[in-house]
């Protein structure tokens, strides 16, 4: 008994943390970065790749859409119009929304670890892990997705899929729990906030991708409702994300379990 009253200290602990701490407002600002850069994203990855390749990026992106959000990243990746001017603004937006992502994620960890004597070199180092964590964190998604699109649809298909997908999601977390923290010192007490965000991730998609294969029936907005869905994935994404920060915190000492609520 006296582990599992070890174990929901902890999860007390975690949850009053993130409602002391407000996780879930930089959480929402972090969620509407994510969905100004999303188009951006799909045109740049239109400018540096082959067309082909371009085409393959699409074609292993329906699972996780409605049909409607479907069609605005058919859109966005398949339009040719003014491409260069497009790319330079693509460019622009994505480093100002990916500095307002790393900025946003540094000041929760910093909030919720109490500690604000950061160095212009720790933020920049921090800066840079969280951008490259997000990024390699979604090309995951698109190189799991499209390698496993290729085998044959059989029952053990979809379950490999989603351990595989979690394996790597929480290597690609890793980073964006280690390198911004003061108070996490080596790459082991990292592992519990990658765990959770990768968690969050894996049961997320799974969500979106069983909503996306019935959206037929149950979409009644048309493209806004692709839009909604999309807000409302990256605001949990975020929120998963945040949360891991103070999983951590509360593992390593930095909140107390066993703190009245």
């Amino acid at each position: 008994m006296s582990y599992i009253d070890g174990r929901l200290g902890v999860v007390l602990a975690v949850a009053r943390a993130a409602q002391e701490h407000d996780v879930e407002y930089p959480a929402a600002s972090l969620a509407y970065y994510g969905f100004v850069s999303l188009f951006p994203l799909l045109v740049l990855v239109l400018a540096l790749v082959s067309r082909p390749v371009a085409a393959s990026v699409r074609d292993v992106t329906p699972p996780f859409l409605t049909p409607e959000a479907r069609q605005l990243v058919s859109d966005a990746m398949t339009a040719t119009e003014g491409q260069i001017g497009a790319t330079v603004l693509a460019v622009l937006v994505l480093g100002w929304s990916g500095a307002n992502v790393a900025v946003g994620f540094l000041t929760v960890v910093e909030r919720v670890e109490g500690d604000s004597g950061w160095s212009i070199r720790h933020q920049l180092c921090g800066g840079v892990a969280v951008l490259a964590s997000l990024l390699l964190a979604l090309f995951s998604i698109v190189t799991t997705s499209a390698a496993f699109s290729f085998l044959p649809d059989t029952l053990l298909v979809a379950p490999v899929a989603l351990a595989a997908l979690f394996v790597v999601l929480t290597v690609a977390f890793v980073p964006l729990y280690y390198v911004p923290s003061r108070t996490v010192t080596d790459l082991r007490a990292a592992v519990p906030g990658a765990l959770t965000a990768a968690i969050g991730w894996t049961a997320l998609l799974v969500v979106i991708h069983l909503y996306a294969i019935n959206a037929g029936r149950y979409a009644v907005y048309g493209v806004i409702s692709g839009i909604i869905i999309i807000l409302t994935s990256l605001y949990l994404a975020a929120f998963v994300l945040l949360l891991g920060v103070v999983v951590n915190a509360t593992l390593v000492g930095g909140i107390d379990p066993d703190r009245s609520i």
